[in-house]
């Protein structure tokens, strides 16, 4: 499968990102990603045939060190392909939501 090493964030990306929420106290009102936080993975959305233990969960694993830290509404997210909702997480692939 097609994977190119700039797609996860960089260290100087994450310093940046962190830099900025730490700016506001930690507190947003949402909060965009292309994937989500480690813990709420939806394992249901894995692609099959695909090694789990061969994926870079890297940025999932920062999320989760971010998503402990901040105060939010809501969180999207739209990796996974799916249309699904866990507490304020957001999976979307064809909903719409107003804000």
């Amino acid at each position: 499968m097609n994977w190119f090493p700039d797609e996860q964030p960089s260290d100087e990306i994450k310093q940046k990102t962190e830099k900025q929420l730490s700016a506001v106290n930690w507190n947003v009102d949402v909060v965009l990603t292309h994937t989500c936080p480690q813990k709420y993975v939806p394992i249901e959305a894995f692609l099959p045939g695909l090694d789990q233990s061969m994926v870079d969960n890297s940025t999932e694993e920062w999320l989760d060190k971010i998503e402990d830290q901040l105060n939010y509404k809501n969180w999207f997210c739209g990796h996974w392909h799916i249309d699904k909702r866990i507490d304020k997480m957001h999976f979307m692939m064809r909903s719409v939501e107003a804000l």
